[in-house]
């Protein structure tokens, strides 16, 4: 009868004994205390050294621990920052101990102990020492350290962390500062204790981290005492740890070397002969194709001048009775250039009238291609070479760079502008090599000439020698060549006076050709209605609607960091 109550108290004992023993056991693997000494070198380098103190029950840590360090990050370009991490040994309770390692997607793991080797319930110190660089920040008027001391990845929680921080002996040790973070990533709370004792840079957390909370250290110090990288240093390590970058920017140099031996070989335009006024364009150049010649190219302006000279020889009449510009069918026998016929017949296709709306933009495209065409089939390889063929080998080679790292995922800002860069470069050289032909040059000579007579001031016209007379009929014949070569504004004030002197004597001129704002005192204006205005009303005409041309800081954050676990 005595020895019930006894079982029942034994039992109850041995209950109570597994419960503590099950709840300590769960409680006790965890790390006890975690430091760090961070020895940074004059020559930016950093020695570290982990001490890790843990309880070790069994359940996560059955063989060691392992140590997770972060060395592949992201600057604000999104271009990658590799940095080294250089295992230099690693102990257990002061005994050296088997490690290896393991690549993750963003660094590396440690794994500290061997697979087949379990350890005992107990309380050990691992010891880890680690080499790194290009942690340093540096900045206008001071260095930097921004350093996770424990990561925040540890799946245990942490009694207690610490670490001091050592610079070379020349920093004064008054000039050294040093702030922190604790928590969770991300957490703003200072909870730590920090001081500069004898040149060391030291801070502690003054509580317990839980799981995932961590230590983040912030320390700074004069410039001048730590080498700071040059630019050419940090152009090595980005194109190094970029590998799209660096192709891009050699993509970018080879083409530029390519361009350049093609355009020397085949773009180069032959020398110029004497330059001197012609009262004359050349013989049987038109307007548009003086434009498309001194340009080797077509652009709205083009076509601007084509129609002007059209209205010129009484083939249409130009009326702004608002704000917009109405193109009306006339009769003339005049002769017409080439591609002038092809313009005419399209622009008046649908009727004797058209108003330059973007309504009417299929129209307005299919005469803007109709003339183009003409120009190109007649004046294009007669008087000037594009050669842009030559660029077509670059050219493929740059796109299918572009379309492979966008398919890769590697278009990071600085791949983009490389590639921009490139493109704008063929662009260039896409220009460059238009080469006039000898007969291209000699007409390029006379046009030149012709230009200098068309753009002088009325001021310097006596510096002229025997230049024809100012009529109104010269005024006429001339001004869609100004417009072609861009000197409207001069070839039209040049006749102010001569319009304002037949105003005076009763004989008032105003063109047969134009309807509008037309005032021989305002000649300018009347030029930029014709040069601008209506220039403008065609382009728009012709195109579709709708179309067109260091500071602050957080848990978690700067260099270091990471986390760990058992295995």
């Amino acid at each position: 009868m005595t020895g019930c109550p006894a079982k029942q108290v034994l039992h109850g004992l041995l209950l109570l004994a597994c419960l503590v023993w099950a709840g300590s056991g769960k409680a006790d693997e965890r790390i006890l205390s975690y430091h760090s000494d961070i020895r940074v070198a004059a020559d930016a380098t950093m020695v570290v050294e982990e001490t890790i103190r843990v309880r070790a029950e069994g359940r996560d840590i059955r063989r060691g621990i392992y140590r997770d360090f972060p060395t592949r990050y992201k600057d604000r370009f999104d271009n990658k920052y590799v940095v080294a991490f250089d295992v230099l040994a690693v102990s257990r309770d002061g005994r050296s101990e088997p490690y290896h390692t393991e690549k993750l997607g963003n660094g590396v793991r440690v794994y500290i102990g061997s697979s087949n080797v379990f350890l005992n319930p107990g309380a050990y110190t691992y010891t880890i020492r680690y080499r790194t660089d290009r942690q340093l920040g540096f900045f206008d008027d001071h260095d930097e350290l921004y350093w996770n001391v424990t990561g925040n990845g540890w799946a245990f929680p942490i009694d207690t962390v610490s670490a001091t921080v050592i610079l070379p002996d020349s920093v004064p040790p008054d000039d050294i500062l040093i702030t922190g973070y604790t928590g969770l990533a991300g957490s703003t709370a200072q909870d730590y204790q920090a001081e500069v004792v004898n040149g060391r840079a030291m801070i502690r957390a003054t509580g317990e981290l839980g799981s995932g909370a961590g230590l983040t250290l912030v320390a700074r110090w004069p410039k001048g005492h730590v080498d700071e990288p040059t630019v050419l240093d940090r152009l090595i390590w980005l194109l190094g740890d970029n590998l799209a970058l660096l192709i891009s920017l050699t993509a970018l140099v080879l083409s530029a070397i390519y361009l350049y031996r093609v355009w020397e070989k085949y773009g180069r335009d032959p020398v110029p002969g004497v330059i001197f006024p012609r009262y004359q364009p050349p013989k049987g150049i038109s307007p548009a194709s003086a434009r498309f010649i001194s340009r080797m190219s077509y652009d709205d302006k083009t076509l601007t001048a084509a129609v002007v000279n059209l209205a010129v020889k009484g083939y249409l009449k130009i009326e702004k009775p608002d704000d917009e510009y109405i193109l009306t069918r006339q009769d003339s026998t005049l002769k017409l250039a080439p591609g002038e016929s092809a313009l005419n017949s399209k622009l008046f296709k649908n009727g004797s009238t058209l108003v330059l709306d973007d309504k009417n933009y299929k129209l307005l495209g299919a005469a803007k291609a109709a003339h183009r065409a003409a120009l190109k089939r007649n004046y294009e390889k007669i008087y000037f070479f594009t050669n842009s063929p030559l660029l077509f080998p670059s050219f493929v080679v740059s796109a299918l760079l572009g379309l492979i790292f966008f398919a890769a995922g590697l278009m990071t800002p600085g791949v983009v502008v490389l590639l921009i860069a490139n493109l704008i470069l063929h662009m260039f050289f896409y220009y460059l090599m238009h080469a006039p032909t000898p007969l291209g040059r000699r007409v390029l000579d006379v046009l030149e000439g012709f230009t200098m007579y068309l753009n002088v001031a009325e001021k310097d016209e006596l510096e002229l020698r025997n230049p024809p007379e100012k009529t109104p009929e010269l005024f006429e014949m001339y001004l869609p060549f100004a417009l072609a070569l861009g000197v409207e504004q001069a070839w039209s004030e040049r006749f102010a006076g001569v319009f304002a002197s037949l105003q005076a004597q009763g004989g008032g001129y105003h063109p047969d050709w134009y309807s509008g704002d037309f005032q021989p005192g305002r000649m300018g204006r009347f030029a930029s209605n014709i040069g601008n205005s209506f220039s403008s009303a065609i382009s728009s005409a012709a195109t579709p609607p709708g179309s067109s041309s260091g500071g602050g800081g957080s848990s978690g954050g700067g260099g270091g960091g990471g986390g760990g676990g058992g295995w």
